[in-house]
């Protein structure tokens, strides 16, 4: 589990580690003796930067969704607000996604889409083909 060290406390640990979560931050205590290896401080490294990409989500709905900016009175209200702005925020991650990748979706709708039609003609029009369907 990703966390800020202030929810890393005592508590918080024991409820994370009887529930079998791996913990992701500095240990309680005196440092250990021994050193850590190149590739145990890599490991480490690479854990705690997955933050990063997290932290900057919640600075960007702040910044440019409003979603330190939410007034409502009522805890359900509020709730509601911070789902439309991840909604929104997922939303435009997937439009984004579609116009960098159109030309593969334009190139598979034109397969589906001939194809469609070409089992139209073959089924001698509209019509037959609706039966056609119908008798599957």
């Amino acid at each position: 589990m990703l966390a800020d060290q202030i929810y890393l406390t005592r508590v918080n640990r024991k409820y994370l580690s009887d529930r079998n979560i791996q913990i992701v931050g500095k240990p309680l205590g005196r440092p250990p003796k021994e050193k850590l290896t190149g590739q145990q401080k890599y490991k480490k490294k690479k854990l705690a930067a997955q933050r990063n990409h997290v932290e900057g989500k919640f600075g960007q709905a702040k910044r440019g969704y409003g979603l330190n900016n939410i007034k409502a009175r009522l805890p359900e209200t509020s709730e509601s607000w911070i789902g439309a702005i991840f909604f929104v925020m997922n939303l435009t991650k997937l439009l984004k996604m579609v116009e960098e990748c159109k030309e593969h979706f334009a190139y598979v709708f034109r397969i589906f889409f001939n194809s469609f039609i070409q089992d139209i003609f073959e089924a001698g029009g509209v019509n037959q083909w609706k039966l056609n369907c119908q008798a599957i």
